[in-house]
C-alpha cells in the first residue's frame, strides 16, 4: 500500500500528470457546459425546434474533419520536432481553414437550400456553418500550436474559452432576448468568433505574426488528408450506431443506449486527456523511428491499462445507481453500460497503438484501419440492431473496437519488426 501511495504521489508531481489534469479539467468543464445548454435549449425550444437545431449541427459536423484539411495535426507534427516552424505552419493552418471552411460552408448552404429542415432558416444555417467550419477550426489551430510547442496550459485556456463563451451565450439567450433559433445561432456564432480571436491573440503573443506562404501551403495538402480521413472515420464509427439505432429500432432503444454511451464518454475523458498531452511526444519520438515511439508507448501503457481496469470496475459498482438517478425507464441503461464498459480498455489500447503509428509517420495505415472499422461497424449495426436492438449496437461496438485494436497493434508489430531487421 505504501508503494502504491508513493507511485501515485510521484505521478502527481510529474509534468505528464499536470498536463493531463489541465486538459481533463478543460474537457470536463466543456462537457458540463454542453449538458447545461442541452437542457436549456431543449426546454426553451421544445422537441421540434431543438431537434431541428441538433439535426443541422449533426449535418454540419460531418464536414468538420475537412474544414482545415488536417492542418492542425500537421502543425503539431512539425512544430513538436522543430519549434522554429511554428509561425509558418500556423499561418498555413489559417489559410487552409479560411479556404476549405468557406468552400464547405458554401456546400452546406447549397444542401440546405435544396433540402431545408423545418424551423431552421438559411440565415441560421449560415451562422452555424461559419461557426463550426471556420471559427472553431481557427481556435483549434491555436490550441494545437500550443500543443506542438508543449504549452498545454495555454491549450487548456483556449478549450476553456470556448466553453465559457458559449455558456455566456446561453445566459444572454435566456436573460436578454426573446429566444428564437436565429438569435441563438447569432449568439453561438459570436461566442465561437470570440474564442477564435482569443486563440489568435494568445498565439500571436507567443510567436508573433504567422507567416503566410500561399504557394507552399497548397503544395502540402496531401500531408493533412490522412488526418482528415482518420478523424472523419472515427466520427462515423463513434456515432453511426446511434443514428442507425434511431432508424432501425425503437425510441426506447435509442434512449437506453444513448444514456449509457454518454456516461461511457465521460469515463473516457481521462484517457483522452492523457493521449492529447502526449501526442507531441509521439511525434518527437517517432522522428527517430517506430522503435523510439514504441518505447514511449510502453511507458504510457501501464497508466492506460490501470485506469481502464479501474474505470470498468467502478462502472460495474456504480451502474445500479443509474435508474435511481435518471428514473426507472433507464433500468436497461445500467445493463448497457456494463456491457459497454470493456470498450474503455479497447479504446485506450487502440488509441495508444494509433498514436505510435502516427508519431512514426505511419498515419496512412491508421487512417486505412479506421475507414475499414467504420465500414465494418456500419455493416454489423445494420444486421445486429434489427435482431437485438440496443444489444446489437453494443456487440457491433465491441467487435469493431477489438478488431481495430488488433489491427493497429499488428501494424505496430509489423513495422517494428521490419525496421529492426534493417538495423541488423
Amino acid at each position: 500500500m505504501d508503494n502504491l501511495r508513493l507511485l501515485l504521489a510521484k505521478l502527481r508531481q510529474g509534468e505528464l500528470f499536470r498536463n493531463s489534469q489541465m486538459l481533463f479539467n478543460s474537457f470536463f468543464l466543456r462537457l458540463i457546459v454542453q449538458s447545461v445548454y442541452f437542457v436549456v435549449l431543449a426546454r426553451t425550444f421544445g422537441p421540434d425546434k431543438y431537434g431541428a437545431f441538433i439535426a443541422t449541427i449533426a449535418i454540419i459536423s460531418l464536414f468538420i474533419p475537412f474544414a482545415n484539411l488536417g492542418s492542425s495535426r500537421v502543425l503539431i507534427q512539425h512544430v513538436s520536432r522543430d519549434q522554429s516552424l511554428c509561425a509558418e505552419y500556423y499561418g498555413a493552418s489559417i489559410l487552409k481553414t479560411l479556404f476549405f471552411g468557406s468552400a464547405l460552408t458554401a456546400t452546406i448552404l447549397l444542401i440546405f437550400s435544396s433540402y431545408p429542415i423545418p424551423y431552421i432558416s438559411i440565415d441560421s444555417v449560415l451562422l452555424l456553418a461559419v461557426s463550426n467550419l471556420i471559427f472553431m477550426p481557427l481556435s483549434d489551430n491555436g490550441r494545437d500550436a500550443f500543443i506542438g510547442l508543449g504549452l498545454l496550459g495555454q491549450s487548456s485556456k483556449i478549450i476553456l474559452s470556448l466553453s465559457i463563451n458559449r455558456f455566456l451565450g446561453i445566459l444572454a439567450l435566456v436573460t436578454l432576448f426573446k429566444p428564437t433559433l436565429l438569435i441563438w445561432s447569432v449568439l453561438y456564432c459570436v461566442a465561437t468568433l470570440v474564442t477564435a480571436i482569443v486563440s489568435y491573440v494568445m498565439v500571436f503573443r507567443q510567436i508573433g505574426y504567422p507567416k503566410f506562404k500561399v504557394a507552399r501551403t497548397f503544395q502540402r495538402l496531401g500531408q493533412g488528408v490522412s488526418f482528415s480521413i482518420s478523424d472523419a472515420a472515427e466520427n462515423i464509427y463513434n456515432d453511426l450506431d446511434k443514428t442507425m439505432l434511431a432508424k432501425l429500432s425503437t425510441v426506447e432503444s435509442v434512449a437506453v443506449y444513448g444514456a449509457a454511451y454518454h456516461i461511457l464518454n465521460v469515463s473516457l475523458l481521462p484517457m483522452q486527456s492523457l493521449m492529447l498531452a502526449t501526442f507531441r511526444d509521439f511525434f518527437r519520438a517517432g522522428a527517430f523511428g517506430i522503435q523510439t515511439a514504441l518505447q514511449l508507448g510502453r511507458k504510457i501503457l501501464p497508466i492506460l491499462f490501470g485506469y481502464s481496469i479501474l474505470a470498468v470496475a467502478l462502472i460495474f459498482l456504480m451502474s445500479p445507481l443509474i435508474p435511481k438517478i435518471l428514473g426507472d425507464g433507464y433500468l436497461n441503461s445500467a445493463i448497457a453500460l456494463m456491457w459497454l464498459s470493456p470498450t474503455i480498455l479497447f479504446k485506450s489500447l487502440h488509441r495508444l497503438a494509433a498514436d505510435i503509428l502516427t508519431g512514426a509517420n505511419y498515419q496512412r495505415i491508421r487512417s486505412f484501419a479506421q475507414v475499414l472499422t467504420a465500414l465494418l461497424n456500419g455493416v454489423l449495426n445494420l444486421f445486429l440492431i434489427r435482431i437485438y436492438q440496443w444489444r446489437g449496437a453494443i456487440w457491433a461496438t465491441l467487435i469493431s473496437e477489438i478488431l481495430l485494436m488488433l489491427f493497429l497493434w499488428g501494424a505496430v508489430y509489423a513495422y517494428y519488426t521490419r525496421d529492426k531487421k534493417k538495423l541488423i
